[in-house]
């Protein structure tokens, strides 16, 4: 697996390991599942637009339109495609996890909302919120989620970039849920 990413890339995902891992611990979900889901969730995120393209269509992989306008989006089902074949990765929830970890959805399980924040906040990440996210994480799973899909809104409106609409369902959820 290492092979196939750069330095940094690497060293973000061993960040992402450590932190699914403590999150998993503080949050009650199998620290195996959260740190392997982890380490193999970027496994395709170094790989061109055309690479990306060209196995979701040897692999009948129905493209979303998003997906065909930015391809880099596909690394995430295409991660959880080759964990699954390539890794032995036979687990729903791990899988799910890696498919999901660039888009949050409603009803996502707590693995899921794992790897989700932990991607966003892990500490290589520089932006200047990251240690905010990272303790409202700390104080509550929804309480990160919901400050890591905030901002993840905010980045992608500021670059001209739609919302997927299952995104703003469930930050709608989340905000009017009183949980986070």
């Amino acid at each position: 697996m290492r092979s196939n990413l750069s330095r940094d890339r690497y060293c973000h995902v061993l960040g992402v390991a450590r932190t699914a891992e403590r999150l998993a611990r503080r949050y009650g979900v199998s620290t195996h599942k959260a740190r392997v889901a982890a380490m193999l969730h970027d496994i395709a995120r170094m790989w061109t637009k055309d690479q990306l393209l060209e196995y979701a269509r040897r692999n009948d992989m129905a493209m979303s339109a998003a997906e065909r306008d930015a391809p880099v989006l596909l690394h995430a089902r295409i991660g959880a495609h080759i964990a699954h074949q390539q890794y032995g990765v036979d687990d729903p929830q791990m899988l799910l996890a890696i498919e999901r970890h660039t888009v949050a959805v409603p009803g996502m399980s707590d693995l899921e909302k794992i790897l989700y924040v932990a991607d966003t906040i892990e500490p290589s990440r520089t932006f200047p919120q990251r240690a905010a996210l990272a303790a409202a994480a700390d104080r509550s799973l929804d309480e990160g989620l919901l400050v890591c899909v905030k901002a993840s809104m905010e980045y992608l409106t500021s670059c001209g970039i739609p919302i997927s609409p299952p995104t703003q369902i469930l930050y709608d959820e989340l905000v009017g849920s009183g949980k986070a």
